[in-house]
């Protein structure tokens, strides 16, 4: 190529020229849209005929039994821990002993310096 043929494919574009054509459009939608749009009014009917209402997550145990286990839970997980920590690592040899009251006010009257 020669430097004239250079010049000739280079092209200056004014602002006006970048800007893409506008498609034509028409105001009337396509079948396709038509289709579509029928076909989501239909399921809206169908779903607000069948539901009349908006139903909620239906709950196999009630919100307040589950309150009442995780209670439970925990309480059984502290004495557990309890009993294994004074027999298992501890030194005691009866884990029950940590259940009676008199071994904890003998702790307590240790720990006041009694």
């Amino acid at each position: 190529m020669t430097s004239e043929d250079q010049n000739n494919d280079t092209r200056v574009f004014n602002k006006g020229e970048l800007k893409p054509k506008k498609a034509e459009t028409t105001n009337l939608p396509t079948k396709r849209r038509q289709a579509k749009r029928q076909k989501q009014k239909e399921r809206r009917k169908k779903r607000e005929g069948k539901l009349g209402r908006i139903r909620g997550r239906i709950r196999y145990i009630p919100v307040w039994l589950r309150v009442i286990l995780i209670i439970l839970i925990c309480m059984a997980a502290f004495f557990g821990g309890l009993s294994f920590g004074y027999a298992g690592i501890g030194e005691g040899e009866d884990p029950n002993t940590v259940l009676d009251l008199d071994f904890w006010q003998g702790m307590l009257e240790y720990m006041r310096g009694k």
